[in-house]
């Protein structure tokens, strides 16, 4: 298939130097799927052709109406002062429809376990999408936003059979919009994607079909239909062509990682029983060549992958919470590779948090030293 061919396009000598057979660069790298924040953004982020008409379809059928134009904003907007938490959207677009009506748009793939914090979260960027817009000595006039929080499932609403979930300021009374009301919130439940199964995918909505797609793309019990949607819509041939390509360049970057390890003192980089560990199964050999190109693509500033390997590694092990990827998203190149050290030693979300309070309580004593070093100076 075209997608096995993208996801493998690297030489053999590349993958001999990785370490890796190509069925193991294809079943370590593809379990990564749409729900991951990096491939999420690759695939729908607007930036070129391909993705600005993913984009385009996908919110023209969410929102019933035609968008004749879509262009990317900054992700990661500036702080106005060091006290302020920073964001990072996941997708912030600008659409404009055929009525020439503008909006801001921002989709966040919220793959967590559900928590009290994804409400605020969704009412905090909402808010920043509107502020940004206010300039000193301007009016209060902003152009619609409108936030979409793809998630698994809201607890809260477990009583509606519907996936999607529209939010807006509303008079609690007679629930009549708030004059000039241009904010809006869409919840988007994709486990709930799974009604669908009884009806024919011909009479599926693109919406449907594209976040049915991005739930579960890699569920081994839905393969019949993902191969129907793959086979039968040209949208989603080219959400899994944007998603083969990522993984193919993240291929290529654990070859280069794993060539530079090569090089380096064997006792330092590879672990104790490392070697018989790749001896004794291809599954564990995985395990350990991405827990070694974690570390060098890091050292080496590759920026697509690097995280998703470290994540994808630590979900084998259990399921991330929202604490977990905040802590992970944080963490310095430096400390970063102090992780990779000791992936050994973590199992649970707490053996990540221990370790990570060793990082920082080491990075205190350190400063605290230095400060204590240049005082006697």
């Amino acid at each position: 298939m075209k997608q096995n061919n993208l996801l493998l396009n690297i030489s053999d000598q590349q993958l001999r130097q990785a370490g890796l057979t190509r069925a193991q660069a294809r079943k370590s790298l593809a379990a990564l799927d749409y729900r991951d924040n990096d491939v999420f953004r690759h695939v729908m982020n607007a930036e070129n052709p391909v993705s600005r008409k993913i984009l385009t379809m996908y919110l023209s059928d969410l929102l019933h109406r035609r968008i004749v134009w879509i262009g990317s904003e900054a992700t990661e907007p500036v702080k106005a002062n060091f006290r302020e938490k920073g964001v990072r959207y996941d997708v912030m677009v600008r659409i404009r429809d055929d009525q020439g009506k503008p909006m801001l748009v921002n989709l966040e793939m919220q793959n967590y376990r559900m928590a009290e914090s994804l409400s605020l979260r969704s009412q905090g960027y909402a808010s920043r999408m509107v502020s940004d817009q206010i300039e000193v000595g301007g009016s209060f006039d902003f152009i619609p936003v409108l936030q979409i929080m793809i998630t698994k499932r809201m607890p809260e609403m477990k009583a509606s059979r519907e996936y999607l979930h529209y939010h807006r300021y509303t008079n609690e009374k007679t629930r009549k919009r708030m004059p000039k009301e241009r904010c809006r919130t869409l919840w988007i439940e994709m486990e709930k994607t799974q009604a669908l199964e009884g009806i024919p995918t011909e009479q599926w909505r693109i919406s449907d079909k594209i976040t049915y797609m991005l739930r579960y793309s890699r569920d081994p019990k839905k393969q019949k239909i993902i191969h129907e949607l793959i086979e039968k819509e040209e949208v989603i041939r080219m959400m899994e062509e944007k998603r083969m390509d990522f993984l193919k360049d993240t291929s290529y970057a654990i070859a280069k990682m794993r060539m530079k390890y090569d090089e380096m003192d064997e006792k330092t980089v590879y672990k104790k029983g490392i070697e018989k560990g790749m001896r004794k199964g291809v599954k564990k050999g995985i395990k350990q060549g991405i827990e070694q190109g974690i570390e060098q693509g890091i050292v080496q500033g590759i920026v697509k992958g690097k995280v998703s390997l470290l994540k994808e590694l630590l979900r084998q092990k259990w399921e991330l919470t929202e604490s977990d990827e905040k802590e992970l998203d944080s963490l310095n190149e430096a400390e970063v590779n102090q992780i990779v050290q000791v992936l050994n030693r973590i199992n649970t979300s707490e053996d990540l948090h221990e370790q990570l309070k060793k990082l920082s309580d080491s990075k205190h004593e350190a400063e605290n030293v230095s400060q204590l070093s240049y005082t006697h100076d």
